[in-house]
């Protein structure tokens, strides 16, 4: 019947409509998918800081370093005490760097009395380290190891394909279970290059769980 006919001539002719506006809208996330890609923003970056241990400090000491992790090869360590990452684990270490991944010198397997805890607060914030809730490390320095909490520092940028440092404070109790405060600022070297981390710290060294500057 004519009336009929008009009707599926007319759903017929909808049919197509439906698809160009979906596969437009398919094109325009496609667009700003690799329009975010191109416009990608240059990452903080820093120069890896020279390996020079220093002497102990007793008192409440705030630093930054960057500790240059760029060979997935190998673990980089750094030692709080020293106030500088050390030429190997033999030196005595408390961090333990590899790229993006960072464990701690605690845990089945390692000499010290490492742990770590996220928190999610500023920095000025976080003026005691807690007296529990410390992760140590899982599993072996050439198995993969992680340290919960610490592990996933950072959240990935879809747009931006770089790691971003999440707004937290890591309370870390060192392999000598003395207690420092750190963030993490950057992963990225000059011109964008991957694997150097620059934490800033305060570190103190006097084995109480104050962690903010003494008094005048």
């Amino acid at each position: 019947m004519p009336g009929e006919d008009r009707k599926k001539t007319d759903a017929a002719a909808r049919r197509p409509l439906g698809l160009y506006l979906g596969g437009g809208a398919f094109v325009l996330v496609l667009a700003a998918v690799v329009a975010g890609s191109l416009s990608r923003p240059d990452p903080l970056s820093f120069v890896p800081t020279p390996v020079a241990p220093r002497p102990a400090a007793d008192r409440f000491v705030v630093d930054t370093v960057t500790v240059d992790a760029r060979d997935g090869s190998e673990w980089v360590y750094f030692d709080f005490d020293k106030r500088s990452a050390v030429e190997g684990p033999l030196a005595g270490w408390d961090l333990a760097l590899n790229r993006y991944h960072i464990i701690v010198n605690g845990g089945p397997g390692y000499p010290g009395a490492g742990g770590a805890i996220a928190i999610p607060e500023p920095w000025p914030a976080v003026t005691e380290a807690p007296a529990s809730g410390y992760a140590t490390t899982e599993g072996a320095l050439d198995e993969g190891p992680a340290t919960p909490g610490l592990e996933r520092w950072y959240r990935y940028g879809f747009f931006s394909h770089l790691l971003e440092p999440k707004d937290e404070t890591y309370v870390i109790r060192t392999a000598e279970g003395r207690y420092a405060k750190l963030r993490i600022l950057s992963y990225y070297c000059p011109q964008a290059t991957p694997g150097c981390v620059t934490l800033v710290y305060g570190y103190r060294g006097d084995g109480t769980r104050a962690l903010h500057a003494d008094e005048p």
